[in-house]
């Protein structure tokens, strides 16, 4: 019998193995980001008010409709040049602090430049159960 695993020794190996299909992927899945599509045109962002959770993992995936912008967050470390010509080009965060952080468009785009931001809402899951609670009332 060279080369057969004897029956007995092979039952543990079986178990092993099935054991670890179980329990799935040795590493943690990494979670999916959120995606958000974000238009960028004089003077302004649409959507100019982008919500999401504390924790979630964000893809803002923006295109210009007509000239050069850019996109920066305060409080986070996120900056990105938006070319014209409708590429599309991508950031990808983990909103990680709760609170309502500004953007502007980083790139001068004409006379309304200054005019040109939004806002970031990250909620705290907490926060978001107090106000279920109080619509349910």
């Amino acid at each position: 019998m060279h080369g057969s695993v004897c029956p007995t020794a092979r039952a543990p190996l079986i178990a092993a193995t099935g054991l670890l299909l179980l329990a799935g992927p040795v590493r943690g899945a990494v979670d999916q980001a959120r995606e958000i599509e974000v238009v960028a045109r004089r003077f302004a962002f649409e959507p100019a008010v982008i919500e999401v959770e504390r924790g979630e993992r964000v893809r803002l995936v923006l295109h210009s409709e007509d000239v050069t912008h850019g996109l920066e967050i305060d409080g986070y470390d996120v900056k990105v040049e938006i070319p014209r010509g409708g590429e599309r080009v991508s950031v990808e965060f983990v909103a990680e602090r709760a609170g309502t952080f500004r953007f502007d468009c980083t790139e001068y785009c004409g006379s309304g430049h200054r005019r040109m931001r939004g806002e970031l809402v990250v909620r705290d899951g907490a926060d978001r159960d107090g106000e279920e609670e109080g619509a349910a009332r």
